[in-house]
């Protein structure tokens, strides 16, 4: 195998690793002492050459508890993905928004 071949190998496995980890980039690529900029490019990279799109998944939602104090500066509302996407609000989205990206009829 040519080093290019070894190169896409390696990142492949890892892009693999991560995505069945469950975990966000940052947190696979802290574990296994990768860049996640590195990891951002492979995953893009590799799904453009197979040209099939990310496996998205259900939208799972989880309790959540109301900050006060300091960190009430924070987002009203954070989605976070297993897939290292991030959503965040100053303010809530419309009901019927939520609704649309859970897959859900209003």
């Amino acid at each position: 195998m040519d080093k290019g071949g070894e190169l896409e190998a390696h990142w492949r496995g890892h892009v693999e690793a991560w995505r069945a980890s469950g975990v966000t980039q940052k947190a696979y690529c802290d574990e296994h002492g990768l860049k996640s900029p590195s990891l951002s490019y492979w995953h893009l990279r590799l799904t453009k050459e197979s040209g099939s799109a990310v496996a998205a998944g259900p939208l799972t939602l989880i309790p959540a508890a109301r900050v006060s104090g300091a960190a009430a500066s924070a987002p009203s509302l954070s989605l976070h993905s297993p897939q290292g996407w991030r959503l965040e609000f100053s303010t809530l989205p419309p009901a019927g928004w939520l609704s649309a990206l859970c897959g859900e009829r209003a």
